[in-house]
C-alpha cells in the first residue's frame, strides 16, 4: 500500500515501510486522511468565544470583540497552526466545502426570517425611499471600497473584495468572492476587517441609538 510524505508543495509518494523510514528522518508524515481533528476544533471554537465575551462598559456602550469575533480569532490561529504543521487541525476538504455550504445557506435563511417582518413593516411605513436609501448604504461602500483598495492601495482584487466583505460582517460576500475566485485568496483581507467592522458595527449601533433617544 502507497503512502506520501508532504515535502512543502510537492509528496513523497512510496511503499509505506519506505516513506516511515524518510518520515523518522525528516519529521512528522501528513497520512491522506478524511478524519477532522475534532478535539481542535472544538478547543479553539470554545477558547475563541470565551475571549471575545468580555466587553468594557462605558454609561451604555459596550465595547468588545464579541463571542463570533473571537471563534474567528480561533480559527485563525487554528489555521496557521496547521499550515505549520499539516498533522495538527486538519479538517478535510470535503467537510470544509459541507460546512461552507451548510453555513452559508443557514445564515441566510434566518437573516431572511428575522429581517423578513421588519421589511414588510418598513415598506409599508416609509415606501420606496427606504428600499432606496438600502440599497445605495450598501451599493456605495462595496463599489468605492475594492476600487480604492486596488487602484491606491495596489491590493490584489480578491484580498481587496475580503476586506469589503470583512468590513460588511458579510460571510456570505467572502463566500460569493471565493466561489469567483475558486481560491482562498480573499481570506486573507476578511480576518482583521472583519473584528473591526464588527466592534464598529456595535459600537456605532449602539452610539447613534443614544444620541437619536
Amino acid at each position: 500500500m502507497e503512502r506520501y510524505l508532504l515535502l512543502r508543495d510537492s509528496p513523497l509518494v512510496g511503499a509505506k515501510r519506505h516513506v516511515e523510514r524518510v518520515a523518522a528522518r525528516l519529521g512528522s508524515v501528513s497520512w491522506p486522511s478524511i478524519a477532522t481533528d475534532m478535539a481542535v476544533l472544538g478547543l479553539a471554537i470554545a477558547i475563541g468565544g470565551l475571549i471575545g465575551l468580555p466587553a468594557l462598559h462605558f454609561g451604555g456602550v459596550e465595547i468588545g470583540l464579541s463571542a463570533l469575533v473571537g471563534v474567528l480569532i480561533g480559527g485563525l490561529v487554528v489555521g496557521w497552526l496547521h499550515s505549520r504543521r499539516p498533522v495538527f487541525g486538519r479538517v478535510p476538504d470535503a467537510a470544509l466545502s459541507l460546512l461552507n455550504s451548510l453555513g452559508l445557506g443557514a445564515f441566510l435563511a434566518l437573516v431572511g426570517i428575522a429581517a423578513g417582518p421588519m421589511f414588510v413593516f418598513g415598506l409599508r411605513t416609509s415606501g420606496l425611499p427606504l428600499l432606496v436609501a438600502g440599497i445605495l448604504v450598501c451599493a456605495i461602500p462595496n463599489i468605492v471600497s475594492p476600487l480604492v483598495g486596488r487602484y491606491l492601495l495596489g491590493l490584489h482584487p480578491a484580498i481587496a473584495l475580503g476586506i469589503c466583505a470583512g468590513a460588511g460582517t458579510s460571510q456570505s460576500g467572502l463566500a460569493a468572492v471565493q466561489e469567483a475566485c475558486e481560491s482562498q485568496v480573499a481570506t486573507l483581507g476578511y480576518g482583521v476587517s472583519y473584528a473591526i467592522g464588527n466592534i464598529l458595527l456595535a459600537l456605532s449601533g449602539t452610539l447613534i441609538v443614544a444620541l437619536m433617544t
